[in-house]
């Protein structure tokens, strides 16, 4: 299994697919590289494609710390490029990848041909922080059965949830299996991020995408990003909640697809 030592961090990743141009996938709060398997082969077909764990997450390196900083994990992702000589990129980010994907994109924005921006925050405002303070509550009261319960309302949209039983047992499965200490740094890094003050100063070709029954990370923060970031795009997804990669890979890879291949 691929990682590379960065930073004197381990950070493992996955590099995959045969296209001359490289997408590279930045995980969700709790994902790992494992959990982009749906989207994997319609993407492949077209792209070289790197997924990274970040600090914190699968099989990288989890250290103990008060928070890992978005600042940081855009790093770590720019170090791994140069690790394996890899200059210029397509990438999309979903959610918690989202946000480290605006502050890889202020720093490096030499190194993008074009940013997604999915199901993401602009900022941590009052009520992201109070909904990853119940996660956290509620871990600590019921363990994974009361955390997964309180959660999955904020990730799904009300489709999924219905047609979805034991789609939704196995993924619990899943969820309980994270290192729920190691979440918490990344969420205390969330809550940290405010990036409207400086998203003007994004200058790559930017998608941002949204389903219109995201709970969590609402349509007004997508218009932020996109009202902020010079030339960037709207496009909000009919019937999809927050995690679209579970919900509707195939249409989250089309979009993908769609704005990064001329």
């Amino acid at each position: 299994m691929p990682h590379a030592t960065l930073n004197g961090q381990s950070i493992y990743y996955e590099l995959s697919g045969h296209g001359d141009k490289t997408l590279v996938l930045f995980n969700g709060i709790t994902m790992s590289t494992a959990a982009w398997t749906m989207m994997a082969p319609p993407l492949e077909a077209h792209y070289r494609l790197l997924r990274l764990d970040f600090l914190g997450q699968g099989l990288s390196d989890k250290p103990v710390a008060d928070a890992y900083l978005l600042e940081q994990q855009a790093e770590l992702a720019w170090q791994l490029l140069q690790h394996l000589s890899i200059d210029k990129v397509h990438l999309a980010g979903l959610s918690y990848g989202g946000m480290v994907a605006q502050y890889f994109a202020r720093r490096h924005p030499e190194c993008l041909e074009h940013l997604l921006l999915a199901s993401t925050l602009a900022w941590s405002d009052e009520v992201n922080s109070r909904i990853s303070d119940s996660w956290i509550a509620a871990d600590a009261a019921g363990g994974i059965d009361l955390r997964y319960d309180v959660s999955i309302p904020w990730f799904f949209s009300s489709r999924f949830l219905v047609g979805n039983a034991a789609q939704l047992a196995e993924l619990k499965i899943i969820a309980g299996m994270v290192d729920w200490p190691a979440v918490t740094r990344l969420i205390a890094g969330v809550k940290r991020h405010d990036a409207r003050t400086w998203l003007a100063e994004i200058k790559v070709p930017t998608r941002v995408i949204v389903g219109n029954e995201d709970r969590l990370t609402p349509l007004y923060q997508s218009e932020i990003l996109a009202n902020s970031i010079p030339g960037a795009s709207l496009h909000v997804l009919p019937a999809i909640g927050h995690v679209m990669h579970i919900e509707a890979p195939d249409i989250f890879a089309h979009e993908i697809l769609r704005f990064c291949t001329p």
